[in-house]
């Protein structure tokens, strides 16, 4: 019997470049690659090691920060073996991050004074829950965000209150924070710079969206001196240059980019794209973004966040939420096609519930993520939402939208 045909289409890209391969490192919840991407956006070489989570009390989920540092350098090297391209051939850097978790460490010796403190770790809950309730508002018209634990404020204030000296430290202008991207380009770049973009800035509850600044009524409210945050730039901007025995050849860094925002910035860049655009990730969690370009606007069902604009002009606003845990429950059911269907059944019908809540429908839906890479989640989506959904080229699309926008700066 012969193959059906997809009803879905697949993603060809709007990329005129000739450049030559670039270098991208993604840093996940469980796991870091990295890709060796062809001037055209397909991939030449990747690699891939998993990373460990520990949980030393209920609620609390940390990773070692020189684990992550140690596994992004592994599978860069490894990508670029694979690939067989010689270093000096690499015609720019970038990474994309899991957003939220967060790291201090000291300036002067580089290490971290505590563990990463994980996205999904809820040991501020309570201290969220009582600042939502006095000032709740006031700082979602700021930072687009309700405050919650998720975020990266909270985990900050924690550190610098509860490790000893860490708040006199602070005080005295010798500790750095920061979200992963920012502890990678500080050990990965010559020079340790104590860098940002604006994309992972925006999830921190310190950022004000309307300034695009580090804001002084945020870091009062989390009691964090503005001294210890990263200087801020556009996700497409030069970042520093990869230090020698990281990998040879002055390998320029030239995009940093949250991982949603970057997946977002790779739909955009398809032939297909229709403004505005919207894109689902059907990975660890299943992500919905929909760009909403330069107004900022507020809406209950989901957060206000910054995404690099699909002109290559700055930042546009987007708005996005998630269905927690949908690539753990995947992979539970994978090997029983009736449990599968039933589990990606209800998983379209969750997120068909979300799309009808953005402010305007969507026409179109690119999609991508590990969880879409048999397409038969594609199929689903546009049957139960009756819109099209086309599927990204790779379903590496965060790791995609960084090697994009490392071409755009070429």
């Amino acid at each position: 019997m012969p193959n059906r045909e997809p009803s879905f289409k697949t993603c060809s890209l709007r990329l005129k470049s000739n450049n030559g391969p670039v270098l991208v490192l993604d840093v996940g919840t469980t796991g870091v690659k990295a890709f060796i991407f062809a001037g055209d956006g397909n991939i030449i070489a990747k690699a891939y090691r998993e990373i460990n989570k520990t949980r030393p009390q209920a609620g609390w989920v940390e990773q070692d920060p020189q684990e992550i540092l140690t596994s992004a350098i592994s599978v860069m090297q490894q990508a670029l073996q694979k690939s067989g391209v010689v270093p000096t051939n690499i015609a720019g850097f970038g990474l994309t991050n899991q957003r939220e978790a967060t790291v201090v460490w000291n300036k002067q010796t580089g290490q971290a004074i505590y563990p990463i403190i994980g996205w999904e770790d809820t040991r501020t809950q309570e201290f969220c829950h009582n600042l939502q309730t006095q000032n709740g508002q006031r700082l979602r018209e700021l930072t687009g965000l309700p405050v919650a634990s998720y975020f990266s404020a909270s985990k900050i204030n924690w550190i610098l209150n509860n490790v000893p000296t860490a708040r006199e430290q602070a005080n005295r202008g010798e500790l750095a924070c920061g979200t992963i991207d920012s502890w990678l380009l500080y050990h990965l770049c010559s020079g340790n710079p104590h860098l940002t973009d604006e994309t992972n800035a925006s999830r921190t509850l310190l950022f004000n969206l309307h300034t695009k600044q580090w804001d002084e009524t945020l870091t009062k409210q989390f009691d964090i001196p503005l001294s210890i945050l990263p200087q801020v730039l556009l996700s497409r901007a030069k970042f520093g240059v990869l230090k020698p025995e990281v990998i040879a050849g002055d390998i320029p860094v030239l995009a940093v980019c949250g991982d949603q925002q970057a997946s977002l910035y790779a739909a955009s860049q398809t032939v297909e794209a229709i403004s505005p655009i919207t894109k689902i990730t059907y990975g660890t969690g299943s992500f919905i973004m929909q760009n909403i370009g330069q107004q900022f606007q507020l809406d209950d069902n989901f957060f206000t966040t910054l995404t690099p604009s699909s002109d290559n002009k700055g930042s546009d606003f987007a708005l996005e939420t998630k269905i927690e845990g949908s690539g753990e429950a995947v992979a539970s059911v994978l090997k029983n096609p009736v449990a599968l269907n039933e589990y990606l059944t209800t998983l379209a019908k969750q997120i068909n519930t979300k799309l009808k809540l953005l402010p305007t429908t969507p026409k179109l839906i690119i999609a991508d993520g590990g969880a879409a890479r048999d397409g038969i989640i594609i199929e689903l989506q546009q049957n139960i939402s009756n819109i099209p959904v086309y599927l990204e080229q790779t379903y590496d699309g965060t790791a995609l939208g960084v090697a994009l926008l490392i071409c755009k700066s070429l």
